[in-house]
């Protein structure tokens, strides 16, 4: 899996903030928390396309790992979503490896 960093942004930790993992499987997105919580990172989550805001709650979002599973529809949506929330969250879009 490769990871292409689309937005950038000041990195905000603090208590209230959350790392969000948008993916359909919730192993692979498992696998990816696990790996930003090795590296003592705030809160993370993992959350379907459909369930990313139940999932923020009044949390705010400090980055968003977006799945290579995700449809372009939903990608679409969600990153337009993401950007009324902040336009300023750094935003990672994962790809399979060898995809272009």
């Amino acid at each position: 899996m490769r990871f292409s960093p689309v937005t950038g942004g000041a990195a905000r930790h603090g208590d209230d903030g959350i790392i969000l993992v948008v993916n359909r499987q919730s192993d692979e997105a498992d696998n990816l928390k696990e790996l930003i919580e090795f590296m003592d990172t705030p809160c993370v989550r993992t959350a379907a396309p459909a369930e990313w805001r139940e999932q923020l709650g009044e949390a705010r979002l400090e980055a968003l790992f977006v799945g290579p599973d995700l449809s372009a529809d939903e990608i679409d949506t969600l990153l337009t979503d993401v950007g009324k929330l902040d336009p300023n969250v750094p935003i990672v879009m994962m790809q399979e490896e060898g995809a272009a």
